[in-house]
């Protein structure tokens, strides 16, 4: 069966109403919230994806009243969450922690009568999150947009995330991801989540490069070089591996990497550099007493525009490996 690509929402309005409601009762209360996840996914990045669990970002301040409002005006209630979708592999975590830190910086409501949600295209499931789980602002108004088709009045005005900032969320998040600690069933939902938005939304063929195939020297196509103009540039080098399907960094590299573009971008622009955020640990070399493996450090690769005005990538060392760059690789 081959790939289906939508010129607008695979998810009907009848399907967007329903799962609109609790951002619009938020919305009609004054309360900024971006709807995340799927919902967003589906409803506004044309992805053919089934809709699990709402997700909704509030500002972390906001939290406890988001909560307290969507439970006053429709009929959920916080609980906790003891499904094992979001809980981590026995294999690479024994204790298998939720991926969220439900009750504090994640609240989960379930509907009173999860069924009738269901058979009414209800989420029966909402986790609302402090925007700072994902690293997102949903204050600032150029990272968030309108759906174009929607399904009420009342939901005209419910808030999803750009493209471009869809990506720089879900990258920040995969390197400083919500726990202290590496979870493998929330990384693969994030990287799962990556690929869904660059196989449906940047081409009707879903490819990111010219000629259709992976690697360092191929050319991406003109709608990945306008993504990549508009995410982050702490973001790109990640990115650009992604789109190019080469082999990512480790963790710890990819985290220099982006501190050392952070900051560049911060002395540039004359901003305050926050100190670098903790990386978490994986508890599947923890518990076996072993240390992460630490591999040669690789080329960057940057966005250019070239001397003719054209846009490309060029691959060159961060400042602090120039002395090595000539055994560095891609």
């Amino acid at each position: 069966m081959g790939l289906h690509f939508f010129d607008k929402s695979p998810s009907w309005p009848s399907e967007q109403l329903a799962r609109l409601g609790p951002p619009t009762v938020l919305l009609q209360a004054g309360i900024p919230c971006v709807v995340w996840a799927e919902d967003a996914l589906s409803i506004v990045h044309r992805v053919p994806t089934v809709l699990f669990d709402t997700q909704l970002l509030v500002s972390d301040d906001d939290l406890q009243s988001a909560a307290q409002t969507i439970c006053s005006k429709l009929p959920y209630a916080m609980d906790n969450d003891d499904e094992p979708g979001w809980k981590d592999l026995r294999l690479y975590n024994k204790d298998r922690p939720h991926a969220f830190d439900i009750g504090a910086a994640t609240l989960f409501l379930r509907h009173q009568n999860p069924e009738w949600a269901r058979e009414n295209e209800m989420a029966d499931r909402i986790f609302l999150h402090a925007a700072s789980v994902f690293h997102f602002d949903v204050h600032d108004s150029s990272r968030t947009c309108l759906n174009p088709e929607p399904p009420s009045e009342e939901s005209r005005g419910v808030r999803f995330p750009t493209l471009a900032a869809f990506y720089d969320a879900l990258i920040a998040t995969l390197v400083y991801p919500p726990r202290p600690f590496i979870h493998t069933m929330f990384e693969r939902r994030m990287e799962s989540w990556i690929a869904y938005l660059s196989q449906y939304t940047l081409s009707d063929k879903g490819i990111c490069t010219e000629s259709g195939t992976g690697g360092p020297d191929k050319v991406l196509i003109p709608a990945c070089l306008d993504l990549l103009e508009k995410v982050k540039p702490e973001s790109r080098p990640y990115l650009i591996r992604h789109l190019l399907t080469v082999k990512p960094l480790e963790r710890a590299e990819t985290a220099t990497e982006m501190e050392a573009i952070r900051a560049d971008e911060c002395t540039r622009l004359g901003l305050p550099l926050s100190p670098p955020r903790p990386l978490p640990y994986c508890p599947f070399l923890r518990a076996r007493g072993e240390d992460p493996i630490v591999l040669p450090p690789r080329l960057t690769p940057y966005l250019v525009r070239h001397s003719n005005g054209k846009r490309g990538l060029e691959w060159r060392p961060l400042a602090k490996y120039a002395s090595i760059a000539r055994k560095m690789l891609r």
